[in-house]
């Protein structure tokens, strides 16, 4: 009966996906959930106080994204470039802000297509990343995030396996297949990313917002897909002795 169940939702989203009018903008919001324990590093007696401080900060600042969506195509990147900066505090790293996407990362997702492009900076230079759509393992598991009532879906890894580090919230309510950077490809709008100690949630939702422009695929950078994204950096690593 539950697969059942699993099944009537991805037919029905496929059938809903191409008629519904939903044009929506989601923010995301990045922090790390209530198991990190920054207390960790402020105990670590090899940093000097204002160091500490400095890295407690780095691992705990909040990031924040945007994601605009149509029935077909989504497009997100981060708040930093919209949000007004103070020009007396300087800029300094932020872990959740990288491990979203980046400050300048724009990540385009296509539904009829089943791909993700990830465009940003990588070890200085500019490149298109194409992404499949992941493959999940659906639960019926449900849990209601603000309004809408969330099914939960773990990430599968390699060997077509799951472990359980990447689980998503998403609703069959908004049908669209699209969730924060690569977390694209189920049955429901994505309202939230459990990704070991760290969090996306969707804050906020505004739907059929007729502001939305035409969502514009990326096309700048060297393009290469995610193996060969993969290699690069393996052989990068291995260069510098990692």
């Amino acid at each position: 009966m539950n697969k059942i169940i699993i099944y009537t939702l991805l037919i029905l989203s496929q059938i809903t996906y191409s008629q519904h009018p939903f044009l929506g903008v989601v923010e995301y919001t990045i922090e790390p959930m209530e198991s990190f324990n920054a207390s960790k590093i402020a105990d670590d007696k090899s940093y000097e106080p204002s160091k500490k401080r400095e890295m407690v900060e780095i691992f705990s600042k909040p990031a924040y994204f945007t994601m605009e969506f149509n029935a077909n195509e989504s497009l997100y990147k981060s708040k930093v470039e919209t949000m007004k900066s103070d020009a007396k505090q300087e800029s300094k790293l932020n872990f959740l802000q990288t491990f979203g996407g980046g400050a300048s990362g724009i990540y385009y997702s296509n539904f009829k297509e089943k791909l993700t492009l990830a465009q940003k900076i990588s070890l200085g230079e500019q490149v298109l990343i194409s992404y499949q759509f992941p493959e999940w393992e659906l639960t019926t598991e449900s849990k209601k995030i603000g309004e809408f009532l969330c099914y939960k879906a773990i990430k599968k890894q390699t060997n077509n396996k799951t472990k359980g580090l990447d689980v998503a919230w998403y609703s069959p309510e908004i049908p669209v297949q699209f969730g924060p950077a690569l977390y694209n490809g189920l049955p429901g709008l994505v309202l939230e990313v459990q990704v070991g100690k760290i969090r996306i949630y969707a804050s906020k939702i505004k739907l059929n917002v007729d502001s939305i422009k035409e969502i514009e695929r990326p096309n700048k950078g060297t393009k290469m897909t995610e193996g060969e994204y993969h290699d690069k950096m393996k052989k990068v690593a291995e260069e510098m002795g990692f």
